[in-house]
């Protein structure tokens, strides 16, 4: 089950990189675009944290 999780996260924060980074000058420049971009870096970060704790 932890495997599934940990896919399912890192799978997630992946897909919501790669669709920002296909739409990064249009999208970044309204607030939905940075409101966008904060919440991909949160998944980053939870996807990195959950990372870590899985190594443990």
């Amino acid at each position: 089950m932890k495997g599934f999780m940990k896919g399912m996260l890192l799978g997630a924060a992946a897909g919501a990189a790669a669709d920002l980074a296909l739409h990064t000058s249009m999208v970044k420049k309204t607030p939905a675009g940075k409101a966008m971009q904060t919440a991909t870096d949160a998944v980053d970060a939870a996807a990195a944290s959950v990372k870590e704790t899985m190594h443990r």
